[in-house]
């Protein structure tokens, strides 16, 4: 497998991943629906994925292929400073991988090549986001040499004040589902 850099070609597969994948980052107390984050993302996506394209030196846009085939990205935000200390840093703003090759080193070439795109941007330090309930995400970039640097807290609020957060579905979780049912779901695995 190899990571290149993204050609306007790649803009419709990194358009459907995005759309297929987009439900494993809402957060579990939230109660949107799968099927409005969906249809939000996709109105923003085509404009904003050619201009990320165009503008090199603020964004890098990564393919993992698999011979020809494209099956993973991610995105780089290149010019971003620390809130506290001021410094330079880069930050991953989106990054999926086919489910068939999940478990397949596909997250760790993309994020070794960013690591290296950082590095050569002069800067030392790479963020990303991942959504607290999402585990398999947070242990994948702890395995790779993340650290946990902040911790994003949220509140409901009322009429009178602070209120449990309404909370989502079982089915709605994609992050808490397992990549068998998500196969089977899909109709990519035959059950026994």
């Amino acid at each position: 497998m190899l990571v290149r850099r993204a050609h306007e070609a790649d803009l419709a597969f990194i358009a459907r991943l995005t759309l297929e994948t987009c439900d494993q980052s809402i957060p579990e107390g939230r109660d949107v629906t799968n099927e409005v984050v969906r249809t939000r993302a996709g109105r923003q996506l085509d404009a904003e994925l050619s201009s990320m394209l165009r503008r090199s030196r603020d964004v890098a846009v990564l393919v993992a292929t698999d011979g020809e085939r494209p099956v993973g990205f991610l995105i780089l935000e290149l010019n971003l400073v620390e809130e506290t200390t001021g410094e330079r840093q880069t930050h991953i703003f989106n990054m999926a991988v086919e489910p068939e090759y999940l478990g397949r080193r596909v997250d760790r070439l993309l994020v070794s090549e960013a690591a290296r795109i950082t590095h050569r941007r002069g800067c030392r330090y790479m963020t990303g986001r991942i959504t607290a309930g999402n585990q398999r995400a947070l242990m994948a970039a702890l395995k790779q040499g993340f650290e946990i640097e902040r911790c994003q807290v949220v509140m409901a609020c009322g009429p009178e004040g602070p209120v449990p957060l309404p909370g989502r579905p079982a089915a709605e979780r994609a992050h808490a589902t397992s990549r068998l049912l998500r196969r089977l779901q899909r109709g990519t695995l035959a059950p026994d």
